[in-house]
């Protein structure tokens, strides 16, 4: 079963709310699935992904700003969308999907583009389908052989004759060798691990081209056998290997499966998977990979750490700064920076909801890179459609907060962001 939901939405036991259907802000989940909910944040001290807590007695869990995938140890899928304008799941999941393929230090990144007519499907199936696209090429090339040495007592010479273990071995045996010899096979560490994150996805796999595909690829992987020591092959090939570069891509999915895990955080002993992601970097990857693919005047860099807040502490510079965005062009910078935070541009009387923080630190960045432009971006929402009016620190430093729509193509979220610059 999968169930979704979105950022800062609440779970709750569905014993304590049997008549309540479930929507992207408020989900009911049986008891088991809730408990291993309950023990991976209270166990793992997961606070950075949901908060554990007591609303009139009764037990609740509210997830943060992580999206991505949870399983429970019940088989429960429970995939955490961002928190996006629309009601159904498909549109916030399409923009997700669109976003993660920017992703730094991810699996998505070697993706060229989304089949967004599977964002239909669950993360999850989605998941394994771009994990099956990256193995499938390996497959029709051929799988990577290597020489493996290997000392073995057989009946013919083959290789190089150990004396001293000859001696040991066949003292006896007169017609038997002790030989070491090299010998090409499939039987390696980056195979193997394929291997496995194949068969822990075919108990899990739900539609029929995910499930027949995986067959297809076992089937031609019959003659491997799966890792018995992933962690010690997961350290293997990280230490690189050029015959290997080109299983990069699968290897990435590979580990992310096999350890349940992304960016870091592991699903403990409570959970099946936890294939997570930080929205706020999320966010950050997606803008900056615009900025640097769609705005072909001037220089775009991307956390620029020339400058330091302090220039002078005992003879040193202290507190690098390292802005999202940097922006030089026609004699101007502009120094941009990214928020994942929802404000509201009706609200005057409170700032419209902009952390008072961001504006220091973007200050900070402004002097020190010796900008005449600043830009906070937030994402585009119902409340926040159009570019607040003009801020000025002072009379040769401006503020423009602008919004970023993504869920429409990037290039026309970028030119949006430009078109209100210029």
């Amino acid at each position: 079963m999968t169930l979704s939901i979105t950022e800062y939405g609440l779970i709750r036991r569905i014993r304590d709310f049997p008549d309540q259907p479930n929507s992207l802000t408020e989900l009911f989940l049986a008891d088991g699935a809730f408990e291993s909910l309950k023990n991976f944040v209270t166990d793992n001290e997961a606070d950075a992904v949901m908060t554990f807590f007591l609303q009139r007695g009764r037990e609740c869990i509210r997830v943060k700003n992580y999206v991505g995938l949870l399983e429970t140890r019940d088989g429960t899928q429970l995939e955490i969308l961002p928190k996006t304008t629309g009601e159904e799941p498909d549109g916030p999941r399409a923009a997700l999907l669109r976003m993660l393929l920017h992703l730094r230090n991810s699996p998505f990144r070697s993706v060229e583009s989304v089949r967004l007519g599977i964002s239909r499907l669950p993360l999850w199936e989605v998941f394994i389908a771009m994990f099956l696209d990256e193995v499938t090429p390996l497959l029709t090339r051929g799988l990577q052989k290597s020489y493996v040495s290997q000392t073995t007592n057989q009946r013919f010479l083959k290789g190089k004759l150990e004396l001293a273990e000859q001696i040991r071995q066949n003292r006896h045996h007169a017609e038997r060798m002790v030989t070491t010899f090299d010998e090409q096979t499939t039987n390696l560490p980056p195979n193997r691990l394929l291997k496995s994150a194949l068969e822990f996805v075919r108990t899990r796999a739900r539609t029929v081209p995910n499930q027949s595909g995986i067959r297809q690829l076992l089937f031609a992987m019959d003659d491997i056998p799966p890792s018995d020591r992933i962690a010690e092959d997961l350290r293997t090939v990280a230490t690189g290997n050029r015959l290997f570069v080109h299983y990069q891509p699968a290897l990435r999915w590979a580990e992310a499966l096999l350890s349940g895990r992304a960016l870091g955080l592991a699903a403990g002993k409570h959970l099946n998977l936890a294939l997570l992601f930080p929205m706020e970097r999320v966010f950050e990857d997606y803008v900056a990979a615009g900025f640097k693919r769609y705005v072909t005047t001037g220089d775009v860099v991307v956390q620029e750490s020339s400058q330091h807040l302090i220039d002078n502490h005992s003879g040193l510079r202290k507190f690098k700064l390292r802005p999202d965005l940097i922006l030089r062009q026609h004699g101007v910078t502009t120094v941009l920076d990214t928020k994942w935070k929802r404000i509201d541009a009706t609200n005057t009387a409170g700032n419209y909801g902009i952390d008072q923080a961001d504006l220091y630190q973007l200050y900070a960045y402004g002097k020190k890179y010796e900008a005449s432009e600043l830009v906070l971006i937030y994402p585009a929402t119902a409340l926040f459609q159009h570019s607040l009016d003009l801020f000025g620190y002072d009379e040769t430093l401006h503020l423009r907060v602008v919004p970023f729509d993504v869920n429409v193509p990037l290039e026309e979220a970028v030119s949006g962001i430009m078109m209100n610059y210029e």
